[in-house]
C-alpha cells in the first residue's frame, strides 16, 4: 500500500512540473433522520492538461467494484472511465475527439429529480467524435464490440430538438424543450419518445412543464414506460440502474416559494408500482439552500436506506484542488496597501465552489481567471472565475489594474451580497496569464452566478437598457450596464442575437451583463 502511495505521489508531482492538473470530487450523500442511517456516492474527476488542446481525463464512480491494473509488484484499481480528449476549432466548428474508455451523455429532460427517458447514457471502450457548428450539435461513439451510438441536436423554431441512436439495447429516441413567455410568467416544457427500433409502437413516452411567477414555481412531469425498461433511469446512484419496470408510469409535482436563496417547497411523487400495492402517493415538504436540503415526507424518501426514511437530509459537496504548470509562468505582484503580503509560491487554494458552499465571513485564497475588469460592471468590483465557478471580487481599495485574461491569487473574506456569494478582498496578486472561455447557460441556476456564460436565442421585449432573449428553453434578461457603452439601438423584437457575459441577479430576475460591444452579436 505504502508503495501505491508512493507511486501515485511521484506521478502527480511529474504530471504538475509538465503541464496543469486538477482533482475534484463530488460527494452526494443523503442522512436518513429517523435513525441516522447514510447513503454516499463520491465521484472523483481528475484531468492532467499537458496541453491546451489535450487532456487526459479520469472519472470514477468510488463505492462501485473494480478491476485492476497490475504492474509488476504494483497494483492499482481500473477506474470506471479513462480516455484522451482533444478539443480543437477549424473554422466555425468546435469539434472534439477523444479515445479509449468514456461516456457519451446527451439528453433534455433531466429537469426533474433526475429522471430521464430517451437520450443516450452510452459507455464505450474505443473513439469518439462531437462537432458543434452554431445550432447544430452532433456526435458519434463507437466501441471495439462492434457497437456505436450517434445523437443530432439543432435549435430550430424556437425548439430544441435532439434525435438518438445506440446499438446496445437497439434503441431510439428524441425529445425537445421549449419555453415561453408571457409577461412576468415562464413557461419551459420538455418531452421525449424512445423505444426500441424493433418494437416501436410499444414507446414510452415522459411529458413535463415548469412554470415560473416571479419566486413561484410549479413543476411537474409523467412518465408511462412501453415495453422496453432500458427507455429510463434515474439520476441517482449509479448511473446505469433501470428504474421501472415495463408498463410502468410515475408522476411527480412540485410548487416551490424562493426567498433569499432558501426555497420552500412542498412535493407529490406516485407512481403504478404504489398504486398497484395500494400505498398512498409519497408527498411532503422541503427546505433547501445551496446543495442542502431537508426533506419531510409521509413515507420513505430514500430507497437507497434501509428502512423508512420519513425525514432525510440530502448534502451534495464538491472540492478541487488544482496544480499549475511550474515552468514558463509569469509572475507581477498586484497587492493592495494596507493587506498583508502574499507569497508568490502559495501552493494551496481553495476552490471558488468551496466559497460558494462555505460558510459566510470565512478566509478564503482563491485562484482564477479574470472574466470581467474592475469597476467595468460594478464599483470596486471584478470577477474571475476557475474551470468549475465564477466569483465576484469586491476590491474597492485596489488601485492597479487587473485585466481580462490576468491570472490572479485573491486572499479575502466571503460575503453575501444581495444574493450573490462574493469575496471581499484583502490582497490581489498577479500570477499568470489565461484566455477565459464562456460556457453555454444551460439553465437559470445559482450553480452559473458570476460566471462568463453565452446565449443564444430571440429577442422577446426590448426597452431602453435592456432586452429579453428567449433560448428556446428559458427566456432571461440582459442588462446593459452604462459604464460599458454598448449600443442597442440595431436590437429589435425578433431579433436572432449571441449574447456573452456574467451571469447576475437582482431582485429574484437572472440577467446577463455583457462587458463591452462584441458580447452582443446579432446573428
Amino acid at each position: 500500500m505504502k508503495k501505491i502511495v508512493l507511486f501515485m505521489v511521484l506521478v502527480i508531482s511529474m504530471l504538475s512540473f509538465s503541464g496543469s492538473f486538477s482533482l475534484s470530487v463530488l460527494n452526494l450523500t443523503t442522512i436518513g433522520m429517523d435513525d441516522g442511517s447514510l447513503d454516499y456516492f463520491p465521484i472523483v474527476y481528475v484531468t492532467y492538461r499537458p496541453f491546451d488542446f489535450l487532456s487526459l481525463k479520469v472519472s470514477d464512480y468510488l463505492l462501485l467494484s473494480h478491476d485492476t491494473w497490475t504492474f509488476g509488484s504494483f497494483s492499482i484499481f481500473k477506474p470506471r472511465y479513462y480516455y484522451l480528449e482533444s478539443k480543437f476549432k477549424i473554422s466555425n466548428f468546435d469539434i472534439t475527439l477523444d479515445v479509449l474508455k468514456a461516456r457519451l451523455k446527451k439528453t433534455q429532460t433531466e429537469k426533474l429529480d433526475g429522471l430521464r427517458v430517451g437520450g443516450l447514457k452510452f459507455d464505450y471502450f474505443g473513439a469518439g467524435a462531437f462537432v458543434r457548428f452554431g445550432k447544430f450539435d452532433l456526435g458519434v461513439a463507437y466501441d471495439t464490440s462492434n457497437l456505436f451510438a450517434g445523437y443530432a441536436q439543432a435549435d430550430l423554431l424556437g425548439f430544441k430538438i435532439g434525435g438518438y441512436f445506440e446499438t446496445k439495447y437497439q434503441q431510439i429516441s428524441m425529445d425537445l424543450n421549449k419555453s415561453f413567455g408571457f409577461k412576468n410568467i415562464n413557461i419551459n416544457t420538455w418531452a421525449a419518445l424512445s423505444a426500441k427500433t424493433s418494437d416501436i409502437a410499444n414507446f414510452s413516452y415522459l411529458v413535463g412543464a415548469k412554470l415560473q411567477y416571479k419566486n413561484i414555481s410549479f413543476s411537474t412531469q409523467y412518465l408511462k414506460l412501453g415495453s422496453n425498461p432500458y427507455d429510463a433511469d434515474y439520476q441517482e446512484g449509479d448511473p446505469n440502474s433501470v428504474a421501472f419496470t415495463p408498463d410502468a408510469w410515475a408522476f411527480y409535482a412540485d410548487l416551490d416559494y424562493n426567498f433569499n436563496n432558501y426555497i420552500l417547497g412542498v412535493f407529490l411523487r406516485h407512481n403504478s408500482e404504489w398504486s398497484t400495492a395500494g400505498y398512498l402517493p409519497l408527498y411532503g415538504a422541503k427546505l433547501t439552500f445551496s446543495d442542502f436540503t431537508l426533506k419531510i415526507g409521509n413515507g420513505d424518501l430514500e430507497s437507497n436506506i434501509a428502512g423508512e426514511q420519513k425525514i432525510a437530509v440530502e448534502l451534495n459537496y464538491f472540492y478541487s484542488l488544482d496544480f499549475d504548470k511550474l515552468f514558463g509562468m509569469k509572475r507581477v505582484s498586484i497587492s493592495e496597501k494596507t493587506g498583508p503580503e502574499i507569497k508568490s509560491e502559495t501552493s494551496s487554494y481553495n476552490s471558488i465552489m468551496d466559497v460558494i458552499l462555505g460558510n459566510e465571513g470565512e478566509t478564503y485564497i482563491v485562484k482564477g481567471v479574470v472574466t470581467a475588469p474592475k469597476d467595468l460592471l460594478g464599483k470596486g468590483s471584478f470577477y474571475i472565475q476557475d474551470e468549475v465557478a465564477g466569483l465576484m471580487i469586491y476590491a474597492p481599495a485596489l488601485t492597479d489594474m487587473v485585466n481580462v485574461g490576468d491570472v490572479v491569487i485573491v486572499t479575502g473574506t466571503s460575503k453575501l451580497w444581495n444574493g450573490i456569494i462574493e469575496i471581499v478582498a484583502s490582497n490581489v496578486e498577479k500570477v499568470g496569464e489565461a484566455v477565459p472561455k464562456a460556457d453555454v447557460l444551460t439553465s437559470l441556476s445559482k450553480s452559473f452566478l458570476s460566471s462568463l456564460v453565452y446565449v443564444e436565442g430571440v429577442v422577446k421585449e426590448k426597452n431602453k437598457y435592456d432586452f429579453m432573449v428567449d433560448t428556446g428553453e428559458f427566456i432571461i434578461k440582459v442588462y446593459i450596464k452604462k459604464g460599458t457603452n454598448i449600443d442597442i439601438s440595431n436590437i429589435k423584437v425578433g431579433t436572432a442575437v449571441k449574447v456573452t457575459g456574467i451571469l447576475s441577479i437582482y431582485k429574484g430576475e437572472y440577467e446577463i451583463l455583457p462587458r463591452w460591444q462584441n458580447d452582443v452579436e446579432v446573428k
